[in-house]
């Protein structure tokens, strides 16, 4: 197997419409389903043939955090993978919930039925998650949400990476640091003024031994490594005009 040009720990930024999953099978926990490609997939409403889709996301809402939640449930998740000789795709994270920023936990929609145990050993190591029973009326809402996953990118061209574990995802590196809001000003200019606007974007850092590494990530089942040189040029003559 090819060695990965850049992997680490990334940290994703992304806005997300996100409401409760109404297939939820911890009865008692708020759980919020999104989609990085929304609309597609929203409310529930998964066709039989994608109901494994690596794109479509929930997330455990905590209410009450413990000293390094990110690395122990980094931690739990590389047990459980041990555990089940498979790869569980937990990630954590943060999210708005209540106008407020929350710890969460993000998963695979075909995951959570294997979440029980899980579940269990974290709220003995006094992690809280809010119950449903006050939300069962909650509306979609937009919120800010950032996750923290390993990734093994490979390099494409100049300044141009693919995701080696999804060929729907690829990164263009941003030659400095940018906030969020900016970040989400280019992404809004390249979808009205760009004829490949099927796609989804977040904002990543990938910390490596040399630097920081920003970059963007696309999300985009149209967008494959023939036309990605069209986005990616629209991505850096904005990235030059913002910054």
């Amino acid at each position: 197997m090819k060695k990965p040009d850049l992997s680490g720990f990334a940290c994703f930024t992304q806005k997300l419409e996100v409401a409760p999953f109404p297939g939820n099978t911890l009865h008692d926990l708020v759980v919020l389903e999104s989609d990085p490609e929304q609309g597609y997939f929203f409310g529930g409403a998964l066709p039989e043939e994608m109901k494994k889709a690596n794109d479509h996301h929930l997330y455990l809402v905590v209410k009450q955090t413990i000293p390094c939640f990110q690395d122990k449930i980094i931690q739990k998740a590389y047990a459980l993978q041990s555990e089940h000789k498979t790869n569980f795709h937990l990630s954590p994270g943060q999210i708005i919930f209540e106008n407020k920023p929350h710890s969460c936990i993000r998963v695979r929609v075909h995951e959570i039925d294997h979440l029980k145990t899980f579940i269990d050993e974290l709220e003995e190591m006094g992690v809280e998650f809010y119950c449903k029973r006050r939300y069962k009326h909650m509306k979609p809402y937009t919120s800010l949400v950032m996750f923290k996953k390993y990734v093994e990118l490979e390099k494409t061209g100049e300044a141009v990476y693919r995701n080696m574990n999804d060929a729907h995802i690829h990164f263009v590196e941003i030659p400095s640091q940018i906030d969020y809001p900016v970040f989400e000003t280019m992404r809004e200019d390249i979808r009205n003024n760009c004829e490949l606007n099927m796609f989804h974007m977040a904002l990543i850092y990938i910390y490596s031994k040399e630097k920081v590494h920003n970059l963007a990530a696309i999300y985009s089942n149209a967008c494959n490594e023939e036309r990605l040189p069209l986005l990616a040029e629209f991505l850096h003559k904005e990235i030059q005009r913002l910054l």
